[in-house]
């Protein structure tokens, strides 16, 4: 009855509206009774609502996962004696695995996680983990469909990339330098001043030597080098939100705005009536 796809979407729908249910309730600004339940089983016609905003969003992604269930079990995906009928053949043609795995998955369930912490923290993780999941499920669309365009995997490859690097490239580029300022603004911030003189100088040598090393080595293997600047970058992210979470350091005022501030504190006040006398005039 229930197709492979249809399994997925029934599931989604499922957790959707669980989840739609527990964050009405837990956001509605008046104690848990009966009205509550009543409230967001209701879509909040016979009691209260909390964040109506988050409620849409998973009662909205519960219905689509409905329809699209619904949809695929309707016409019958991945069943093989329908395909069969369909094609108008004796047998399907077998089915070809993927080349290679899919890391969007793994992504997209970072994008969950972070918008389940952010339900508690704030808003701003709950945005960055569906700015996350869109990212990631537009990526695996894409990917799949390439995989599928033709019977040649180096064509298929070609195809993706030619679709997607205009987009990837200056979209990647600019996240990837926004987090580095963000996160080395971070680790400065929270550094003692002779840490800070220490990170200065030992950034410098490390870049020097790895662009030393890439250059005596100029067929050094690529995976070597992209595991290279993910672990670096990793480092600089982790650097960041571990200095985040600790804080500034206390920083001295500069001692001109002490002496200013002095001066300022020390002066009469004026009145603005009072005649101006200049040294050597007669009054």
């Amino acid at each position: 009855m229930f197709t492979t796809g249809s399994k997925w979407f029934f599931g989604l729908a499922a957790a959707a509206f669980v989840g739609a249910l527990v964050y009405g309730g837990a956001t509605a600004p008046d104690e848990v009774s009966l009205s509550t339940f009543t409230g967001v089983l209701t879509f909040g016609y016979k009691g209260a609502v909390g964040d109506h905003v988050g409620y849409a969003v998973l009662m909205g992604l519960a219905g689509a996962g409905v329809f699209l269930g619904a949809t695929t079990a309707a016409f019958r995906d991945a069943d093989v004696d329908a395909g069969a009928q369909l094609l108008q053949r004796d047998t399907v043609p077998e089915v070809v695995a993927p080349p290679q795995g899919s890391y969007w998955p793994v992504i997209a369930a970072f994008g969950v996680g972070f918008v389940t912490v952010g339900l508690v923290a704030g808003q701003a993780l709950v945005l960055l983990g569906l700015a996350v999941l869109a990212a990631a499920t537009f990526e695996w669309a894409i990917s799949a469909w390439a995989e599928k365009a033709t019977g040649d995997d180096a064509v298929n490859r070609a195809i993706r990339r030619r679709v997607m690097l205009p987009v990837e490239v200056p979209v990647l580029g600019l996240l990837g330098v926004a987090v580095f300022v963000l996160s080395m603004s971070r680790i400065l911030l929270a550094l003692p001043q002779g840490g800070v003189y220490a990170l200065f100088a030992l950034v410098p040598v490390l870049v020097l030597v790895a662009a030393f090393v890439l250059a005596a080595k100029p067929r050094i293997n690529p995976q070597v080098v992209a595991v290279l600047c993910v672990v670096g970058a990793l480092a600089v992210l982790a650097g960041g939100v571990i200095s985040a979470s600790v804080g500034p350091r206390e920083i001295e005022p500069h001692h001109a705005e002490e002496e200013g501030e002095g001066e300022h504190e020390g002066a009469r006040p004026v009145d603005p009536g009072a005649p101006v006398v200049v040294p050597g005039q007669p009054r």
